[in-house]
This record gives C-alpha cells, structure tokens and sequence, in this order.
C-alpha cells in the first residue's frame, strides 16, 4: 500500500488485483482502504490527484480500477483522475466515482466516461457489488 501522507509508493504485490483510491477525506480514503484489503485487493491511496499523478510511475503495473471521489482539492475532479490513469496507462481502466451530487449532469458525466456513479454515504453492498464486477472485466 501507500500512505497518501508521504506519496510514496510501494510495488504492488502481483498476486491481488490493484485499486487506486482518490478522496480528499482522510478517513473515506482510510475506510476503503481497509474494506478492500480484506476483500483481497491492493490499494494505492491519495488525498489528491495530484498526490496520485506522483505516485503512478512507481506503480509497476497497470491498476484494475480507479475510485475517486468527484470534487478533489485544487479544483480537480474524479474525471480528471480517471482521464488521467487512462491515459498514462493507454488502457480504458474501469472507474467508480463517488459522489455526494446526485444531479443528472453527474451521472451523465460519469456514464459518457463509462464510469460507475456510487452516491455518498456509500453502502458497503453495492460497492462490492460494483468493485467485484468492474474487477472481473
């Protein structure tokens, strides 16, 4: 794993399917972290986009989903993150975003870019639902 405090990365162990987590929040980021490792994933975490930009190279593999929160600090989005993974990696990587805005331009946004949409407070059953599906593409 990596701790979003010091942005530095540690190299995946190869065996478990790799997760970017994205979230402002100290204790969502936390949170996610601990349910996926105990669903069998590694977890690479960030507080920011740009926290995770620094990380990607040492990554040593391509991930198999991103999660990130819409509205990240500097004005950033989920989006964003998500094109940006995309294309560093050249692969259409499955993403959820995590929102509180349940307006319609956000659920089309996130349906244009192929993305899942999961509203906050996020419920442990449907994002597994989610997770486990996206994973297995």
């Amino acid at each position: 794993m990596v701790d979003p405090a010091d942005g530095k990365a540690t190299k995946p162990e190869s065996g478990k399917p790799l997760i970017l987590v994205v979230d402002d929040d100290r204790s969502i980021v936390e949170g996610l972290a601990i349910l996926l490792d105990g669903w069998g994933y590694e977890v690479v975490k960030a507080l920011s986009a740009a926290a995770l930009e620094a990380q990607l190279g040492g990554l040593g593999r391509v991930p198999n989903l991103i999660i990130a929160d819409h509205y990240l600090p500097a004005g950033r989005t989920g989006r964003e993150v998500v094109e940006r993974v995309r294309t560093e990696t050249g692969q259409q990587i499955p993403a959820i975003i995590l929102t509180g805005d349940s307006t319609p331009e956000r659920r089309d946004e996130a349906q244009l870019m192929g993305c899942e949409l999961l509203l906050k407070p996020v419920q442990v059953g449907p994002l597994r639902e989610a997770v486990e599906a996206l994973c297995s593409r």
